[in-house]
């Protein structure tokens, strides 16, 4: 049992606290047409509330392309609002911005861990990688990938903003490792609106990093024409 720096309290009955650990299976999937192990990955992350297989279909369109799409489940079960069913949490949120940051970093683990195992698996080694997020999994993607620009070479965001104003040396550092970003936005989006994503693009290339902003005549989704402009981005960025 670890222990922490709880005061203990005084008199007969002293209070001790600790930890114990918790180990989940969380799922993954691995799609694409790529037949060569050193391929290009894309690492995608699902929304709040989804899970992989959905999040796949979404994004079925790409798996033509000669990539390997590894897709993770978010590690935190969550009931989805107003529906009868359990969804996907990447990060438990209450307000606390120092909380929050602590958060994110553990779920950059459980990412990082997740990949590793997936294509461990599936025998990948990748020459490039990219992380493609949707809403909270570009929200935390983006901070992954972005504090890791010796794992990933690309970064596609969308409907999610991007933590600039935490990630200002990350940022310098992404530029000099010639770090590219797609930022993908729905010009109706209600749920991040869409002065978020220019903030985004704005302080991404204030630090040198290569950004684009596509708008969709879309609210918060990753649909058909989304796709599409992801898929032509990442045969680009390839080469």
């Amino acid at each position: 049992m670890e222990t922490s720096d709880y005061p203990e309290r005084d008199g007969p009955n002293k209070t001790k606290r600790g930890t114990y650990a918790v180990a989940l299976d969380v799922p993954w999937r691995v799609d694409g047409a790529a037949g060569d192990p050193g391929a290009p990955v894309v690492l995608c992350l699902h929304g709040q509330w989804m899970e992989e297989d959905f999040f796949a279909l979404l994004l079925q369109k790409l798996h033509d392309l000669p990539f390997r799409f590894v897709t993770l489940r978010a590690p935190y079960p969550l009931k989805v609002p107003n529906e009868n069913k359990i969804g996907a949490s990447w990060y438990p949120y209450d307000g606390d911005q120092k909380r929050f940051l602590h958060e994110l970093s553990l779920t950059e683990g459980f990412i990082l861990g997740g990949l590793e195992t997936a294509e461990r698996a599936c025998g990948l080694a990748p020459r490039k990688r990219a992380l493609l997020g949707f809403s909270q999994g570009g929200y935390c993607g983006s901070f992954l990938a972005l504090r890791h620009p010796d794992r990933f070479h690309g970064l596609i965001v969308s409907g999610a903003r991007v933590k600039t104003e935490a990630l200002e040396a990350e940022m310098r550092t992404a530029a000099q490792s010639e770090m590219r970003v797609l930022l993908c936005h729905g010009e109706r989006d209600e749920a991040v609106p869409m002065s978020a994503a220019e903030k985004s693009a704005h302080g991404l290339s204030e630090a040198g990093v290569a950004t684009e902003l596509k708008t969709f005549a879309s609210g918060h989704s990753i649909g058909r024409n989304q796709v599409r402009a992801i898929g032509e981005w990442l045969q680009e960025w390839a080469g």
